[in-house]
């Protein structure tokens, strides 16, 4: 058997969940020994009974509703997005709105559906950014990688220099680094600060190479 989702407004639920409770009351009274459905069969029902009552244009109401509908639930299954492009002296309920009234108008749908229409919209609809910024996540991630792979090489690279660019400049390199990942968002402050200090203390236990060893080289420990 096919299953059948059918979205409901909280007042039609209650009317329908009121109408089943009075069929349940009067369900045993009418000669039934088993039990009555349930709210959910008896829904079912009552659905294919109206729909054969129907006259064929409503019919074609509901079915050119259920289309758009499908159509905008659809859409971020398939990596698309119902985005609002914002124009001037115009928000976005206003925009949602006029757009429900031009499908409502355009399709020759009777008034009621502009609501129903307006209020999917206004669920799904989603800013120009934002549709954007969904789309760029996979290729931030690498550039995020990518940027924080160059700071841990330029670190290492800074970390074997310490002795010829001395502690503070060092230090200032790394430091530095660090405060562009936090700029951009890649690092956590606390976790910059915990490297830099971490690089702090190695920097300055490297002794400092002195101008004799510089020219004609030996130990660099102080003696």
């Amino acid at each position: 058997m096919a299953v059948i989702e059918i979205a409901l407004s909280e007042e039609d639920h209650e009317r329908l969940y009121y109408e089943y409770s009075k069929m349940c009351e009067t369900w045993s009274h009418v000669g039934n020994g088993a039990l009555p459905p349930t709210f959910e069969q008896w829904l079912a029902v009552r659905t294919a009974e109206n729909e054969e009552s129907l006259p064929e244009i409503e019919l074609d109401d509901m079915r050119i509703f259920n289309a758009i509908e499908k159509l905008v639930t659809s859409l971020p299954q398939h990596g698309f997005g119902l985005a609002h492009i914002v124009k001037r002296g115009v928000t976005r309920g206003e925009a949602v709105r006029n757009l429900a009234q031009l499908i409502v108008r355009d399709f020759r749908l009777p008034t009621q559906y502009t609501k129903r229409i307006e209020e999917l919209f206004e669920h799904y609809v989603k800013d120009a950014k934002e549709i954007a910024d969904l789309a760029q996540v996979g290729v931030t991630n690498r550039v995020y990688g990518a940027v924080n792979e160059a700071y841990l090489q330029l670190a290492e690279r800074t970390a074997k220099s310490v002795s010829s660019l001395g502690a503070e400049r060092a230090i200032g390199r790394v430091e530095g680094a660090a405060s562009v990942l936090v700029s951009l968002e890649v690092m956590n402050r606390d976790v910059a600060v915990e490297k830099t200090n971490a690089f702090k203390l190695h920097a300055r236990s490297v002794p400092k190479r002195r101008w004799v060893n510089k020219i004609f080289g030996g130990s660099d420990k102080e003696v």
